[in-house]
């Protein structure tokens, strides 16, 4: 759904794509089912096949969505064969797919906060499941002494802040934006710091 460009043909896909592409252009609380249904050219039974609402819809479309950031995050971090630079190559991935699109990167990261118990469950499964990413990363970098709690903790905390950073800075009216390899530079320090103490 991130990288597709054009209205797909199966009819599920085709609702996906609609509440995308009005969800982050006219806003979640000013789309109706009625507005996703004409843009999909599906009837409304069809849009409850698949959904039972529009806050479903988000929770459907934020699950596929982070699925589709967290595999190419994973694939950019599993093609670098320096455990030093192996989180650098993720975080960045993460940072350029928020800052090529953000109207979708604020619609995951802010616009969807609150919608729905439904869209929250899966806000918070799509972290724990970048958290634990970031934790596979640097599991066989620590010694012994780290417990695997902590560092949990500490790679649950790094995505609170990868994610507030991208808040910041993705929407900068004016001045000048930090670039993607600046910005994962200085987050991939932080990140190693923050394991690098948990250590000693």
């Amino acid at each position: 759904m991130l990288f597709v460009e054009e209205m797909p043909k199966e009819a599920k896909d085709k609702i996906l794509y609609a509440g995308l592409s009005l969800f982050t252009t006219t806003g979640f609380k000013n789309t109706s089912v009625l507005d996703i249904v004409e843009m999909a050219r599906v009837s409304k039974t069809t849009f409850y096949q698949h959904f039972t609402s529009k806050e479903n819809l988000m929770a459907g479309l934020f699950e596929v969505l982070f699925s589709e950031i967290i595999s190419e995050v994973k694939q950019a971090s599993e093609q670098e064969n320096r455990y030093a630079y192996k989180a650098y190559f993720g975080i960045r991935r993460y940072i350029e797919i928020c800052f090529s699109d953000v109207k979708v990167a604020g619609l995951m990261l802010v616009e969807s906060v609150g919608v729905s118990q439904d869209v929250e469950k899966v806000r918070s499964d799509a972290h724990r499941r970048f958290a634990q990413l970031i934790f596979k990363t640097v599991q066989g970098l620590l010694p012994s002494t780290v417990s695997e709690i902590e560092m949990q903790v500490v790679s649950q905390a790094m995505v609170g802040a990868i994610n507030e950073v991208v808040v910041q800075n993705y929407n900068v009216d004016g001045g000048t934006r930090i670039s993607y390899d600046d910005l994962a530079r200085l987050l991939n320090r932080i990140v190693i710091s923050a394991f690098v103490n948990l250590a000693n």
